[in-house]
């Protein structure tokens, strides 16, 4: 099954000016080899930018919304992005309308997140345009505050905004709550609690490991479809040299097997490139694991010498003990006196 997917970044001031070339989709020519330029007008925006850079669109948006923006500097948080899509499979099966509906809901979902308001978006825009749909949605984190004299104002305020451990994971769990209600059928993406170790299986999902062997499988079948070169002999047997025959049974032939070829090692390279990146992550947790392992060894050290300090102390207590019974006997044998304890005294009094 398909999964809900929203993303969240957040970006300083230059990094916010970057942003707008690629969403708004400003320049003639990309380095993204995944954008069709033939697609781009199928584009849309569900909140357009008044203004034509987003630095213009920010300052008026602080100015026409009163925006308090504290102390700046050069690594300030000013606007924080949220992608949010599925995969080709999900939006080829509920199809064009439905996919629409789908990013109309994903919008609205995100003016209703935390209180930020169509009023605080920069913009909101659909990309049609490369492999899978998706959409850009860049909004200003605010806060509700207090100022010195006590007053209420709105502060942009990213780490306010994104306070605590967990407020990435409550964010996909409201986003999967609210956009399954809706009636898409999708799953969320699997939580990896403590970086728990990932199985074979698992790992070959992530990886789209069984993806990748049916597009080889496919591949090999592709082989048998392919006109040798006795098929050409015969037909140069038995056929007649019509241009309509040739095309017919040679040229449309192979045509058809080198598009689906093509269309093949296509899909093919995309799959391999999500096991790269699986990869990748696989190594970062190794990495991450092996660090919380020496941190875990360094704790049962201090366990250990801790034992060893209280068996010490226990050791020496025993002895105190020890010694003091042997006194309390020798004034009972020499003086006749026993000593009583709390506890006898405590039945005494009783």
């Amino acid at each position: 099954m398909s999964y809900a997917i929203i993303r969240n970044e957040k970006y300083t001031k230059d990094e916010m000016i970057m942003l707008a070339p690629h969403n708004e989709r400003f320049k003639k020519k990309y380095s993204n080899k995944n954008i069709d330029l033939s697609k781009t007008s199928q584009n849309y925006h569900l909140k357009l930018p008044k203004e034509k850079t987003y630095l213009k669109e920010y300052n008026r948006l602080i100015k026409e919304n009163n925006l308090f923006q504290g102390q700046l500097h050069k690594n300030s948080i000013y606007v924080c992005e949220v992608i949010l899509t599925s995969d080709n499979s999900f939006f080829n099966e509920i199809g064009k309308k439905e996919t629409k509906r789908y990013f109309e809901e994903c919008f609205k979902f995100m003016t209703e997140y935390k209180g930020i308001g169509i009023e605080n978006i920069l913009t909101a825009v659909v990309h049609l345009d490369e492999e899978t749909p998706h959409m850009h949605l860049v909004y200003i984190p605010v806060v509700n505050a207090k100022d010195k004299k006590g007053n209420n104002i709105k502060k942009i305020s990213a780490s306010e905004f994104w306070k605590g451990k967990d407020s990435y994971k409550k964010l996909q769990n409201q986003f999967y709550k609210y956009i399954t209600e809706k009636g898409f059928n999708l799953e969320r993406g699997k939580e990896n609690k403590e970086r728990e170790h990932i199985s074979t299986d698992d790992m070959k999902k992530l990886t789209n490991f069984y993806n990748t062997k049916q597009f080889k499988k496919n591949l090999n079948k592709q082989k048998d479809q392919i006109i040798s070169y006795e098929d050409v002999q015969e037909f140069y047997k038995y056929e007649d040299f019509t241009k309509e025959n040739i095309d017919k049974k040679l040229i449309y032939p192979i045509i058809k097997y080198n598009n689906s070829l093509l269309k093949q090692n296509h899909d093919l390279l995309l799959e391999l490139s999500k096991v790269k990146n699986a990869k990748k992550y696989y190594s970062e947790l190794k990495i991450e694991n092996n660090q919380i392992l020496n941190k875990n060894q360094k704790l049962e050290e201090k366990i250990r010498m801790n034992n060893i300090e209280l068996n010490a102390c226990y050791k020496v207590i025993k002895e105190l003990l020890d010694k003091n019974k042997k006194i309390e006997e020798i004034i009972k044998d020499k003086l006749g006196i026993e000593i009583i304890n709390d506890k006898d005294l405590n039945n005494l009094n009783k």
